[in-house]
């Protein structure tokens, strides 16, 4: 149960981030930019084939040419949407969501899911949909159906799957269905049953406290259960290869006493005091569970692992043919993150002394650090848009071989390469220093300057020039 509960905070952790994207979301080619800046809130950078705009942090742009893929957002975490000439995606709040692809023989397929509304359009007036939850309307080929409708939920509910109908009066409570396969009925507590020809057999009486079936009967050993709510429960396979019983089991917290074994995969599970201690081993999975919670735990499945000492403290790895990574977390104030990503030959490191310091070399070889960065996990994205608010310092060492240093909340910044000085002091001065000018401007145009290898220009009041 505790490594189920680990596995969703870990979710937790990672929902603003992706392992490794496709397309980034920022400048990343080795190319020469041209930047432009105004204290913390705006900046735009063009290289060959990208451009990025931020007016932090109400709106940022992205714009990738080769694939034609954007990344935009507003407000970030509020909205952010990406696209390219071939699918679509976007979010609000990471509550309302929309998609729509593209396929070259039917044209554009849109899905908008939110709490309340759900609409969807296709080519054919059969595949769009619309709804306004939970008084009427439904869906099409979404969460695992190929259609779902609803009238005052849970008043009725029907649903189809492939060849499978099933009606619902007064959902979880009356529901009955079937196909050529399966014949399903419910009526809750007094009676219920799934049956699966072939593959399962579920019954209960007075559910929960009465349940039997037969499951995994198209396996090689097919499985039988009892249970007993709360006092106990069983299962057993077919030629006794696989045993395990619980005592007092409830949800969320699990069994008083539990016990289980499978000869054929030589797995062993003794759970004790609910989830107060969890054992687990078995040799052909590569699996080991041991558990003391709150104070230990470490639990191991095939290539990943993870260790925890009190729930604030966590660090995992993962040691597989394409990524190898190892990371610890003393929440909320330590994040260490370092990956090497077989398959590209990349590395990323990451760390985070909350809310004093980030450091973070990404896998494209670009380096960032700055003092201040009050977003308490990981996220990239979030720190990209935000921490500049705030910054004391920042550092960037990029891919291109240009650097920026700043002070303040951008309040002056200088970006250097091996020929070229830029300074920012917003509202003073923009100083520029490359090989084919030298130029420098007081109060944006006030009084300025321009030196090129043919002339030299004065500008005053903004818009003269001599």
């Amino acid at each position: 149960m505790l490594h189920k509960n680990i596995l969703l905070i870990l979710f937790f952790l990672f929902c603003t981030e992706s392992v490794f994207s496709e397309f980034p979301f920022k400048p990343v080619s080795p190319y020469p930019a041209e930047y432009k800046q105004f204290w913390f809130l705006y900046q735009s950078e063009k290289r060959l084939g990208e451009e990025e705009q931020i007016y932090r942090p109400f709106f940022s742009t992205y714009t990738e040419t080769k694939s034609n893929y954007k990344y935009r957002t507003v407000l970030f975490p509020v909205f952010y949407s990406e696209q390219t000439d071939y699918w679509r995606v976007w979010s609000f709040l990471f509550f309302i969501s929309g998609t729509e692809s593209f396929h070259d023989d039917l044209g554009w397929d849109e899905d908008t899911l939110s709490p309340l509304l759900i609409w969807g359009k296709g080519e054919t007036a059969r595949e769009s949909y619309f709804g306004f939850f939970p008084f009427y309307g439904g869906m099409r080929g979404k969460i695992g159906y190929a259609e779902l409708n609803f009238i005052l939920f849970p008043f009725y509910s029907s649903w189809k799957h492939k060849n499978y109908t099933a009606k619902s009066i007064l959902w979880p409570l009356v529901m009955w269905g079937g196909s050529e396969v399966r014949d399903d009925l419910r009526i809750l507590p007094f009676y219920s049953q799934k049956i699966h020809k072939g593959k399962y057999e579920r019954y209960s009486v007075l559910w929960p406290f009465i349940q039997w079936g037969n499951i995994n009967q198209d396996k090689r050993e097919p499985f039988s259960y009892l249970m007993l709510w709360p006092f106990y429960s069983s299962k057993s396979s077919e030629y006794g290869n696989m045993k395990a019983k619980a005592f007092f089991w409830l949800p969320l917290f699990g069994s008083l006493f539990s016990y289980g074994y499978d000869k054929r995969t030589h797995e062993k599970d003794l759970n004790v005091f609910f989830f107060i201690f969890q054992y687990g081993q078995n040799d052909d999975e590569d699996y080991r569970k041991l558990i003391f919670f709150p104070f230990y735990g470490y639990y191991r499945f095939a290539y990943k692992e993870t260790r925890f000492l009190t729930p604030f403290y966590f660090r995992l790895s993962t040691d597989s043919h394409h990524l190898k990574s190892s990371e610890t977390y003393f929440i909320p104030f330590w994040w260490r993150t370092n990956r090497t990503y077989v398959q590209w030959g990349r590395e990323e490191n990451y760390y985070k002394l909350w809310p004093f310091f980030r450091w973070h070399e990404d896998r494209d070889g670009n380096l960032t650090w700055n003092f201040l960065s009050l977003f308490p996990i990981k996220s990239e994205l979030v720190e990209r848009i935000w921490d500049p608010v705030w910054s004391i310092v920042e550092y960037q060492r990029l891919a291109n071989g240009e650097k920026r240093l700043s002070f303040l909340m951008r309040l002056y910044t200088q970006r250097w390469s091996k020929d070229e000085l830029h300074i920012h002091i917003p509202f003073l001065v923009e100083y520029s220093n490359t090989p084919e000018k030298v130029s420098y401007q007081f109060l944006y145009g006030l009084f300025g300057v321009e030196k090129d290898k043919e002339k030299t220009t004065v500008q005053i009041l903004w818009w003269i020039k001599i």
